[in-house]
């Protein structure tokens, strides 16, 4: 699931701009040199007797220092914290501004510590931020922001820094794709994408997110979230599972079932992939069933891209009502990159 570039650490006093998607189900992270995946789950550091030096090599960056005590996080947390004491980002938290941001701000740092490892003595690193939130909740974007904006102290395996944060910008999660599309790489327009009315489908963890684009404009209407997400899916195989061999499986067991439709039991695999398709189907319908809601047949919109860590687990239906489908490659990091072009963009127009 972890994904690092190695590379040399950034100067201290230089700018860094960063695309930063912190998803309910992954953390990713992309700058000029660096792309960075991890879990976006967490929970309370605990003692490990054994091979902690293989630990911290394994899982480079998984720890960290805050105010709050010492964390495990992304696969290490998964690895060695029982399931009751990980904490996941969720959907909507009764008090989103304090829970949900101080949650992704922990991510955020987790994020930077590991596109700046090997930085130490407390340097400071200035870092400009493109990043997103679901669609329907945007209202928070104010108090994501306030929370980013700053100096953070990053306190990890791998850095302890100063990171600035200078300026932050936060849009629609899947106007990340959209970007990825229509400007390149050094955020200028992209002459390529010729289409004037362009919808995006991102279908993540705990939502599916869409956003429209006409001719460069957001359109609210046609843009939304609904509560829905490879989740359902991996409760569905976890609970067949449970159901079949009275035990509950890890994490990383339920979410190879659903990539691959087998489960190896006691060494010896197990075709799962009937009981794969029936997990998937209130996935595929609630994506198809959010689409139909705001652009009804699709008659007018000229192309849909389709992104998010579900995306390739939706395509076949949803490409069989909207044949305009586009799967984007590398589908998982297409908002990070997108929000790294648009940073780029505005840094172009300054």
């Amino acid at each position: 699931m972890s994904k690092q570039n190695s590379k040399k650490p950034a100067l201290p006093g230089s700018t860094v701009t960063m695309g930063l998607d912190i998803g309910y189900g992954v953390v990713k992270a992309v700058t000029a040199d660096q792309v960075v995946m991890f879990p976006s789950v967490m929970g309370h550091a605990r003692e490990i007797k054994f091979q902690q030096e293989d630990m911290a090599r394994r899982h480079p960056g998984d720890q960290m220092t805050d105010d709050e005590g010492d964390w495990f996080v992304g696969d290490l947390a998964l690895a060695q914290l029982p399931p009751g004491e990980l904490l996941r980002l969720r959907g909507r938290t009764a008090n989103e501004s304090t829970m949900g941001n101080a949650f992704r701000l922990r991510l955020a740092k987790v994020a930077i510590g590991k596109v700046m490892q090997g930085m130490w003595n407390r340097d400071i690193v200035h870092i400009r931020i493109a990043t997103g939130l679901p669609t329907d909740h945007m209202r928070d974007a104010a108090e994501l922001k306030a929370s980013l904006l700053g100096q953070h102290l990053i306190k990890t395996d791998t850095a302890e820094l100063i990171a600035h944060v200078s300026e932050v910008m936060v849009m629609p999660q899947p106007y990340g794709t959209i970007y990825a599309n229509t400007l390149t790489e050094t955020g200028e327009i992209n002459r390529q994408h010729t289409y004037r009315r362009t919808g995006v489908c991102d279908v993540g963890t705990y939502t599916v997110d869409l956003a429209f684009d006409d001719e460069g404009e957001f359109v609210d209407a046609e843009s939304g979230s609904v509560e829905s997400g490879v989740y359902t899916a991996q409760e569905r195989i976890s609970a067949a599972l449970e159901r079949d061999y009275r035990e509950k499986m890890p994490f990383k067991i339920v979410e190879e079932v659903l990539r691959t439709g087998i489960f190896y039991a006691n060494g010896q695999p197990v075709d799962y992939s009937e009981i794969v398709e029936e997990a998937l189907a209130p996935l595929r319908s609630a994506t198809l069933n959010l689409m139909s809601e705001k652009w009804q047949r699709g008659t007018t919109v000229d192309v849909i891209y389709l992104s998010g860590g579900g995306a390739e687990l939706v395509v076949t239906d949803v490409r069989e009502a909207y044949p305009q489908i586009a799967l984007v490659r590398d589908a998982q990091l297409a908002n990070a990159r997108g929000y790294l072009n648009y940073a780029r963009f505005i840094a172009r127009q300054s």
